[in-house]
């Protein structure tokens, strides 16, 4: 997940300045598992190992499209850490590359995200159920929290991201938005490593 997008969906004046029932109903489906006992283990990035490929769109608390891309994720692992390499190809024509490193340490999940700038972005997750939870703060206010699985479809394996995110405008408000990511296999093959 590239945090750099958030920045410029955020600063696309898609200000929505207090939370809405649909996004206090989107929270209680994404942490309604709460309750489950969490797994931190390698167990848990698993299912995210391989090429994935797929649309991520991003929308206002009310629904409204504000943004979509066409990303691209490969997961691999070297050791303990699982290592991907993330394509974010947008229509304009950009292309937004990123690196990422998904571990364990302490018994909490980790994803750092290396940006093209060098910069590096730092969630914190747990496993919950079939789904990793990730989630991050800053101290200017930004957050951002998602949901990621992979679920079984009758055409293969389909990685599912589902959240929301809070991103801090210039002016003191606050824009508000949820974004969903559909991904499919492009290759799959478990006798080596599924990549």
């Amino acid at each position: 997940m590239d945090d750099r997008q958030g920045d410029n969906l955020g600063r696309d004046g898609v200000g929505i300045h207090r939370w809405s029932p649909w996004v206090a109903a989107f929270l209680l489906i994404v942490f309604g598992g709460a309750s489950a006992q969490a797994q931190p283990t390698r167990a848990a990035l698993e299912p995210f190992t391989g090429h994935w490929k797929g649309a991520f769109v991003a929308y206002t608390a009310a629904g409204e499209q504000v943004d979509s891309l066409t990303a691209e994720h490969r997961y691999r692992w070297e050791d303990d850490v699982q290592v991907g390499t993330q394509i974010d190809r947008y229509p304009d024509g950009r292309v937004v590359r990123a690196t990422a490193r998904n571990y364990v340490e302490n018994d909490t999940l980790y994803c750092e995200v290396t940006h093209e700038d060098g910069s590096t972005t730092v969630y914190r997750g747990r496993h919950v159920g079939a789904a990793v939870v990730w989630h991050r703060r800053t101290d200017a206010g930004l957050i951002e929290s998602f949901r990621e699985r992979v679920v079984e479809t009758p055409d293969g394996p389909e990685y599912h991201i589902d959240g929301f995110g809070v991103y801090p405008n210039a002016d003191g408000s606050a824009s508000y938005l949820q974004f969903v990511g559909r991904y499919r296999a492009v290759h799959q093959d478990s006798s080596k490593g599924r990549e």
